[in-house]
């Protein structure tokens, strides 16, 4: 198992959080948590860096899952970044979440897309 580490910070404005290590049973509630507390209810939205995330199980699926409504309901926006071979995008396309958070390769792109709200 590897060690979960969660981080965030400002790119032009816009949050990004970075997610790295494994997100399963042992950390996914410190994962909602950090998400929810990174969010800025003013903000346009949020960016979700999992780049370095190694594994996902059910679990932190359900809670991206959970938190992009909430972002929605929110009238803001979540974009994701993932390597398109790695494990976050794979999920995220076989459980149809890429239709509705939108994944990008690089940080800049995704930041842009957040903003052009």
């Amino acid at each position: 198992m590897e060690e979960n580490q969660f981080s965030r910070r400002a790119v032009d404005g816009v949050t990004v959080v970075i997610a790295g290590g494994d997100i399963d049973i042992a950390s996914v509630h410190r994962f909602k948590a950090f998400l929810e507390n990174s969010a800025d209810p003013d903000g346009a939205g949020l960016v979700l860096d999992m780049t370095n995330v190694s594994y996902l199980d059910s679990r932190a699926i359900a809670t991206l899952a959970e938190f992009s409504s909430r972002v929605r309901v929110a009238r803001q926006r979540l974009a994701l970044v993932a390597d398109e071979n790695g494990i976050a995008a794979k999920l995220l396309y076989i459980t149809g979440l890429a239709a509705v958070i939108p994944i990008f390769s690089g940080l800049a792109p995704a930041v842009e897309e957040i903003r052009r709200t």
